[in-house]
């Protein structure tokens, strides 16, 4: 037994799915159908960018002092 998981774009699904749904069902089992919003997984890309950035930001002394940024003035 395989099990097989994949990321298709809307313009594909279709014909995906028509395929697996006209194979031998007796050995095929199709387990999750989801759809997946995109800008939701983008939102979580960039909080997760952020978080790691305020991160590293805080771990550099020099940044942290306020005359560093006075130069940006």
């Amino acid at each position: 037994m395989h099990s097989i998981k994949l990321n298709v774009q809307d313009s594909i699904y279709g014909h995906i799915m028509f395929l697996l749904k006209n194979l031998n069902t007796k050995e095929l089992e199709i387990i999750e159908d989801k759809v997946i919003d995109q800008s939701i997984v983008e939102q979580e890309d960039i909080l997760e960018t952020r978080a790691f950035s305020n991160h590293a930001a805080n771990l550099i002394e020099d940044w942290k002092d306020s005359e560093e940024d006075e130069i940006w003035k």
